[in-house]
């Protein structure tokens, strides 16, 4: 290519992240059916002149922060999202804020649910008050089984189960049942003290690198980062309107994405369109 671009999505590269993107990619779980994300966590920290306190500076906290699951859901599944479904609100953080005289406006938690033009459903949990560290799951079901990435524990876990379809009276006996196999990622300390999520900086940042050694395309592209704030727009606006929020197509030019809220959601009724 002649020139190297690259959009920061570094929890790609968080190592059971990366683990569990492979056991998918694989193919031998089967097609991915849904796909789980929750991360609880601290407060948003204080950064330059407290510009992610507000909406207008960020584009919501399912933009500045969210962009990075959606994108996952994109990688993960590999189709794109066609509606969205959000409720979430401001319940605690930053009220006691004041900056001027103006109050922080971003929200705080939301529920998040994500269809998949494949057919494949995400979900996201997202609280920003609920633990002192990031806590967070990846689960992906598959035809034949699950895969669950956890950090900060950095494990692993693969449950490949022996019966699928529900055709007995009980549970199956537990020695029936399928044992769970965890795998502990093991993240040397020279990289966890390189950035943070447990090393993804350094093997984000030797991906770049790679790609502009051998004049390839980097595997985050632009399109990859609009999407992933495209759907972070769409769950703001979900939120705001109370109903599900269809893509209606995403131009590579400059008139942008649709989003359309549809009767589909609790206040039916025809909405307003917004664009990005």
């Amino acid at each position: 290519p002649p020139g190297i671009f690259m959009v920061g999505m570094e929890y790609r590269w968080m190592p059971p992240i990366s683990r569990l993107i492979e056991e998918v990619d694989s193919g031998k779980h089967g097609d991915l059916l849904t796909l789980a994300i929750r991360e609880h966590r601290f407060p948003f920290l204080v950064k330059v002149e407290n510009w992610n306190r507000f909406n207008r500076y960020t584009g919501g906290t399912l933009v500045e922060k969210g962009c990075h699951f959606f994108d996952l859901m994109r990688r993960i599944i590999r189709s794109e999202p066609v509606s969205i479904f959000a409720s979430g609100g401001q319940a605690q953080n930053h009220k006691d804020e004041v900056y001027g005289t103006e109050t922080p406006d971003i929200i705080d938690h939301a529920f998040i649910v994500v269809e998949f033009a494949n057919g494949a459903k995400a979900s996201l949990d997202l609280c920003m008050f609920a633990e002192d560290e990031q806590n967070e799951q990846v689960i992906a079901i598959c035809e034949r089984g699950k895969v669950e990435a956890r950090s900060p524990e950095s494990v692993v876990r693969i449950v490949e189960r022996r019966h699928v379809s529900g055709t007995t009276r009980e549970p199956l006996a537990p020695e029936q049942r399928a044992v769970p196999k965890v795998h502990e990622i093991p993240v040397p300390k020279e990289l966890a003290a390189a950035g943070y999520h447990e090393g993804a900086t350094y093997h984000e940042l030797r991906a770049f690198v790679d790609s502009a050694r051998n004049r390839r395309l980097t595997p985050v592209s632009a399109h990859d980062g609009t999407m992933a704030v495209a759907m972070g727009v769409a769950a703001h606006e979900s939120i705001r309107t109370g109903r599900k929020c269809r893509l209606e197509g995403l131009s590579r030019r400059s008139d942008g994405l649709q989003l359309n809220p549809t009767g589909d959601g609790p206040l039916a009724g025809d909405g307003p369109t917004a664009r990005l």
